[in-house]
C-alpha cells in the first residue's frame, strides 16, 4: 500500500468514526457531522480536481484532443459535485429542512452508511485516477480515453449516491 492509498484509507477511518457515533446526527449535533462529511467530500473533490487537471496537461502534451475533453468534462462533473457538497439544502445553519434533527435510529443507521459509501466512493475513483496517471505513458490514445470515460462515469454514480442523502435525512429509508 502506497502513502497516498493508506492516507486516503485513514481519512476515511476517520470520518467513518466521525459519523458511526450515532449521536453525531442527533439534533444538536446534525449540522456539525453533516458540515464535516460535506467538508471531507469537498476535500476530496479538490483532490479529484488536481488529478484531472494534471491528467488533462498529459494528454494535452501528447495530442490526445478526445481525452484532454473528456478530462474538461470531468473537471467539471467534479466542480459540481463540490459545489452540491458545499451548498447542500443542509449547510445553512437556519435550513428549513424538515429532516434535522428528527432522525430515527434506522434512519440514522442508514444515512451513516450512505455516507460511508459515498467517501469509499470517493476513494474508489481518486484510486482509478492514480491508476491511470501510473500507467498513462504505456496506454493507446483509445484505451486512455475509455478509461476517462470509466472515471467519469464512476463519478457520475457517486454524486447519484451523494444526492440520495437528503432522502435519508427526510426519514425516507426505502428506496
Amino acid at each position: 500500500m502506497d502513502v497516498s492509498t493508506s492516507t486516503l484509507a485513514a481519512a476515511v477511518q476517520g470520518v467513518r468514526a466521525l459519523v458511526s457515533a450515532y449521536d453525531g446526527y442527533e439534533k444538536g449535533r446534525f449540522m456539525k457531522s453533516d458540515e464535516a462529511v460535506r467538508a471531507e467530500i469537498q476535500r476530496r473533490c479538490e483532490m479529484l480536481n488536481r488529478h484531472a487537471e494534471k491528467l488533462q496537461g498529459d494528454v494535452h502534451a501528447a495530442g490526445n484532443r478526445e481525452a484532454r475533453k473528456g478530462l474538461e468534462t470531468m473537471i467539471e462533473s467534479i466542480n459540481i459535485l463540490r459545489n452540491e457538497a458545499q451548498f447542500s439544502i443542509t449547510s445553512n445553519h437556519v435550513s428549513q429542512h424538515t429532516g434535522i434533527g428528527k432522525l430515527k435510529a434506522k434512519a440514522v443507521r442508514k444515512l451513516v452508511d450512505h455516507d460511508s459509501a459515498v467517501l469509499q466512493a470517493l476513494v474508489d475513483t481518486t484510486r482509478m485516477a492514480n491508476e491511470l496517471a501510473d500507467q498513462l505513458s504505456d496506454l493507446d490514445d483509445e484505451t486512455v480515453n475509455a478509461r476517462i470515460a470509466d472515471w467519469h462515469q464512476k463519478l457520475t454514480r457517486t454524486r447519484n449516491m451523494y444526492l440520495e442523502r437528503n432522502m435519508y435525512i427526510d426519514g425516507l429509508i426505502k428506496r
